[in-house]
């Protein structure tokens, strides 16, 4: 039953997603020591800390191992840890969109595993010509974007939800991968 819970918990982001336009969070910049981290806590009963790692580093080197100009993935299979960085293209509305950088920690143990993203950046272009700026989230961001220090970015609560939302997603994927693997 709690698995079942935490699949469909898991699904409604990517429903959210699906729908074009995903609306607002309430509390879409969670912080840790002054910086933005999304993290999470997911038991998986039954499963050993080497077969979690197995299936989440499979999905990992296939989602993230194609194009080393883009991302990169890291494992430590004794420590039960896997690292990704990466960046995407995040669509924030109809006509504007950012680059987003960021690091993806998994550490697997027995039975569950965490995983945390930080250490985000957008890259941000609002006039389209090419002239990427590098913004860190916690300038943009910050208390669900009241905080912003950026002017050039009007609505920072666009950058806020979108990322919520992918980092909502990437979780579902990493779940999604460690279940299949039961």
């Amino acid at each position: 039953m709690r698995k079942v819970l935490l699949f469909i918990c898991m699904l409604f982001p990517v429903l959210c997603m699906a729908q074009g336009h995903k609306g607002s969070v309430s509390d879409c910049a969670p912080m840790k020591d002054g910086k933005v981290v999304y993290s999470d806590k997911v038991d998986m009963q039954g499963m050993s800390k080497n077969d979690l790692f197995n299936a989440i580093n499979k999905w990992a080197k296939k989602s993230y191992g194609k194009d080393v100009f883009l991302s990169n993935v890291s494992s430590n299979k004794g420590k039960g840890s896997i690292s990704v960085s990466s960046k995407v293209e995040l669509l924030l509305n109809d006509n504007d969109k950012t680059v987003l950088k960021y690091r993806m920690h998994i550490n697997c143990e027995e039975e569950q595993y965490k995983i945390a993203i930080s250490n985000i950046v957008y890259q941000y272009d609002p006039k389209n010509e090419k002239k990427y700026k590098t913004y860190v989230a916690e300038d943009v961001i910050a208390n669900n974007g009241k905080s912003n220090k950026i002017a050039i970015i009007k609505d920072p609560s666009l950058f806020c939800n979108a990322t919520f939302f992918f980092v909502e997603n990437l979780f579902g994927e990493v779940f999604d991968a460690a279940k299949d693997d039961e």
